[in-house]
């Protein structure tokens, strides 16, 4: 199967037919996808993506991590819209100039900018599931741990009150169990330092560590579980969602 050439229907199809999670759908407002989708990740993708799929948001916020660093730290593209295979997709300016407003390290910037951004290979799976769709899209440009926060605190703050899913681009390898459970294991402890510091250590293999990191901190601070998806043996990398809750107070 060549997951680029599906059609718009036949996405859906795959999405609407993918297993069944034992989740309400309606507390879902994050999502855990690998950069690069290919027939070996997509079962796992559709999966995720059908915990959403009945939703309705204002906005898609798509965060992902740039291969080495940015001068402006926390960048994104000046497009009015983003075209793919299935037509364009409008930005939400406003939103977008609200990020610059919250912190000195987001900018509206191009440098990062190019057709190979992950951004590209999520945004015809979103059209799929949704028929007006409004994006927002993100690169994290720099190592520091204190961006990454910065980063969350923001998301926190702007996105609580609104109705947005936030799409964060990384991957985490299902060919390491070891390294899943470690990830785990930090996870449900709220180990921030701790994850912190196996992020930005040699022996990861996640790609895309930021996005990552950022939103585990977001589910945190909303008290929200993660939830990995590494029941697909055939995935190479885990897709996941983090979903409110059941005892939360909405």
């Amino acid at each position: 199967m060549n997951v680029q050439q599906l059609t718009k229907q036949e996405i859906r199809n795959h999405i609407e037919s993918a297993k069944h999670l034992k989740t309400k759908t309606e507390h879902v407002r994050m999502l855990f996808v690998p950069n690069v989708i290919d027939e070996d990740n997509f079962g796992e993708l559709c999966t995720t993506y059908k915990t959403i799929v009945d939703q309705k948001f204002d906005t898609v916020v798509v965060i992902e991590s740039y291969t080495g660093h940015l001068q402006k730290k926390l960048a994104m593209p000046s497009n009015d819209v983003f075209e793919t295979r299935f037509g364009e997709v409008p930005v939400n300016d406003f939103l977008r100039n609200e990020f610059c407003d919250e912190e000195d390290d987001f900018f509206i910037a191009d440098e990062g900018y190019s057709k190979q951004m992950s951004l590209y290979t999520q945004l015809p799976i979103l059209q799929s599931c949704f028929e007006d769709l409004k994006v927002v899209s993100l690169q994290i440009g720099d190592y520091d741990p204190a961006i990454v926060r910065e980063l969350a605190f923001t998301l926190d703050e702007l996105l609580l009150s609104k109705n947005a899913l936030i799409v964060f681009c990384c991957d985490v390898p299902a060919t390491n169990p070891e390294e899943l459970e470690k990830l785990r294991s930090l996870v449900i402890s709220n180990n921030e330092s701790g994850l912190m510091h196996y992020l930005n250590s040699n022996e990861k293999t996640v790609q895309g560590a930021r996005a990552f990191m950022s939103g585990i901190l977001v589910s945190r601070s909303w008290g929200y579980d993660i939830e990995f998806l590494d029941h697909i043996e055939s995935a190479t990398n885990i897709c996941g969602y983090a979903k409110q809750n059941q005892y939360q107070m909405v």
